[in-house]
């Protein structure tokens, strides 16, 4: 496994005096590509020499240095504000911080493009911005997969562990999952969405026993 703190020795900053380029840019600029990590769900992450990084999900992409990704702050779903130090990250797997990143970039993106076109007023109560807390959610969720999620699962009961199970390693489609375990897919949904929520407050209880 390498560690965020051992890639980032082994790239060089980006030119912080240079535009941070787009997707196609950074792709077509010869850049040797340093690690790349596909996170399921048809989304990958990958860092160049150059000290850049692409994320990509479907069609969705975004690109941001590689070095600026030091300390992270978040609301919990407590809505208490936290913040993580850089040295929380140096010793996870290098695409932690960087997920962590990518989310919230993809977000604040889409923000601006429903805004420009009016699609949605910002009310947290609008399906817009649930669908926005979502997509954060998921790309949390694909991020916990790999070192934490065995951890993760030990607080779910045996119907979530399979209901997740089914849903995010095997990636089958909610009507699937219900065929699968014999039950409604609006109870497959609520399964889920409880479970992820219990695998959250665990991870954040292991971060909060790190600072």
């Amino acid at each position: 496994m390498m560690t965020l703190k051992e890639l980032k020795n082994l790239v060089k900053p980006a030119d912080p005096k240079k535009r941070v380029p787009c997707a196609v840019s950074l792709k077509q600029s010869g850049a040797r590509i340093v690690v790349r990590e596909a996170v399921g769900l048809g989304a990958d992450i990958t860092v160049y020499a150059n000290g850049y990084v692409l994320y990509q999900e479907g069609e969705k992409t975004t690109v941001f240095p590689l070095h600026a990704c030091s300390a992270y702050g978040y609301e919990s779903v407590t809505g208490q504000q936290k913040i993580f130090r850089s040295e929380f990250f140096d010793n996870e797997n290098w695409y932690v911080r960087l997920l962590m990143e990518a989310s919230d970039l993809m977000e604040r993106n889409q923000e601006k493009i429903l805004s420009n076109h009016n699609v949605c007023s910002y009310n947290p109560f609008s399906e817009e911005w649930k669908e926005l807390k979502d997509q954060e959610q998921d790309v949390l969720e694909r991020l916990v997969e790999r070192e934490m999620f065995r951890d993760l699962m030990s607080v779910l009961t045996e119907k979530q562990k399979k209901a997740v199970t089914l849903y995010y390693l095997e990636n089958m489609k909610q009507e699937d999952v219900c065929a699968e375990m014999g039950i409604a897919q609006q109870s497959v949904s609520n399964m889920i969405k409880r479970a992820v929520s219990a695998m959250k407050k665990r991870l954040e209880e292991t971060e909060n026993k790190k600072i």
